[in-house]
């Protein structure tokens, strides 16, 4: 997933996808206090509202990965190679680090399902996921791409924030299994045709101020009706992707970003986040996992101020960038390249 558009370097694909990948190592850390009490009314801290701008995160990865490829002429075998790939790539990682250093130097347990080994690099399978998608919507009428898009983003989007509606209402009701859904993340392909289809478009700058800020207020809003309905803190990230908050998170920042221009963000270091993404992605969860533990023990407690967890964010990617640039000069980066 180069960032290049009719053979010139688009830098605003690379700050993108250097800013989502500092989403998900950020989130992942999950070290911050949300000053949640129970049998109590929940609003949002500080803390929880700038992690919940991490929705933006994957859905950022897709509408990238959309730009650069969906309008580009491809073949059935194509898109087996680059499937079969993505699969290989997801399940050598899960072993050498999964299996292996998170497991056995770190001590935490082996995946003990087949879903299990999956969920590690889940992005990567719903990638491969939107290839096979797209490819088919590109060889069928066009009806019926656009029919598979009208279902997907009404049993998830539009699903989701009904019943968020909902149980604001009646916080009490039952939620359903499929009262909230992100079918499979198949919503991948819904933010993947929005990138390619973005990707030519300008917006203002101040109108898409406010579609971020209408897309935080609906994750907020669902964060809310979610915890006061479960008792728990919802997640708000992953659990997000499928909304209409992270929908307009991402196209907020896809808007204000992709257009970015030399020399200032064409920076060696936002460079290499961005051509280093999907080695971030897979080794960022062995150095979180890490310092988690190690500052757990050090401390004696599980949440520090939010500065603190940004740096470790920024360094984590930092560092994890160039182990992938490092390994990329080697014959294993047929490993990383998507």
């Amino acid at each position: 997933m180069n960032s290049y558009h009719n053979n010139k370097r688009v830098y605003g694909y690379d700050l993108l996808k250097a800013l989502a990948m500092f989403m998900v190592v950020f989130y992942h850390f999950q070290m911050l206090n949300f000053s949640f009490e129970p049998n109590t009314i929940y609003f949002p801290n500080f803390n929880k509202i700038i992690q919940l701008i991490c929705a933006a995160g994957i859905p950022l990865f897709f509408m990238v990965n959309g730009a650069l490829t969906i309008n580009n002429k491809t073949t059935f075998n194509k898109v087996i190679h680059k499937v079969t790939k993505l699969f290989l790539i997801a399940f050598f990682w899960t072993i050498i680090l999964r299996c292996g250093v998170i497991a056995i130097l770190l001590g935490r347990g082996q995946p003990n399902s087949i879903y299990g080994y999956i969920d590690n690099y889940w992005f990567l399978f719903s990638l491969a996921n939107v290839y096979i998608l797209n490819y088919l919507i590109q060889i069928t009428p066009k009806w019926i791409g656009y029919l598979l898009l009208i279902v997907i983003f009404a049993l998830t989007f539009i699903n989701n924030f009904v019943w968020d509606i909902i149980l604001f209402v009646n916080p009490d009701h039952i939620l359903p299994r499929w009262g909230h859904t992100g079918l499979f993340t198949l919503y991948g392909l819904i933010y993947s045709r929005i990138g390619a289809y973005l990707k030519h478009k300008n917006l203002n700058f101040t109108i898409c101020v406010l579609i971020f800020l209408l897309g935080l207020a609906l994750n907020i809003f669902k964060t809310i009706v979610m915890t006061n309905h479960n008792g728990t803190v919802f997640d708000g990230v992953n659990a997000s992707f499928p909304t209409i908050g992270a929908l307009l998170l991402g196209i907020a920042l896809f808007f204000m970003l992709k257009d970015v221009k030399e020399p200032f963000w064409s920076s060696r270091l936002i460079k290499t986040i961005g051509l280093n993404s999907c080695g971030i992605y897979l080794f960022h969860a062995v150095f979180v996992f890490m310092i988690r533990d190690q500052m757990k023990a050090i401390f004696h407690h599980n949440t520090f101020p939010l500065y603190v967890i940004l740096l470790l964010a920024i360094g984590v990617t930092i560092l994890c960038a160039y182990i992938s640039e490092g390994i990329s000069r080697t014959p294993g980066r047929v490993l990383l390249k998507l």
